[in-house]
């Protein structure tokens, strides 16, 4: 099953719950209800609080450059799914497999 990372980035409020992917280009891509974020093996990157979809990462929409802290950039690099692993099931469809992520 997929772990799920529970960070404060940025001028959050409130802690949000955080899924974390590994990209085909090496970056990091970790998505919650709310926000979105993506950085490099050294956590420099872009976050957005505002929005949470793949469109959201754009500056034009609210993505500002961010330095993840290592503690959570170490969660990420530990917890990401790699393709193939079960990340969960649905009654409708079975076990569900993580297929990776590609960057535009």
């Amino acid at each position: 099953m997929i772990h799920l990372i529970q960070a404060k980035l940025g001028n959050m409020r409130k802690a949000q719950e955080f899924i974390a992917q590994k990209t085909d280009k090496g970056n990091y891509l970790v998505q919650s209800d709310k926000s979105i974020g993506m950085f490099d093996t050294s956590g420099e990157g872009v976050l957005n609080i505002k929005g949470s979809y793949f469109p959201h990462l754009s500056p034009v929409l609210g993505a500002k450059p961010y330095q993840f802290p290592e503690w959570f950039v170490a969660q990420v690099k530990e917890f990401y799914p790699n393709e193939g692993d079960l990340i969960g099931a649905s009654p409708e469809t079975g076990p569900v497999y993580y297929g990776g992520t590609t960057e535009i």
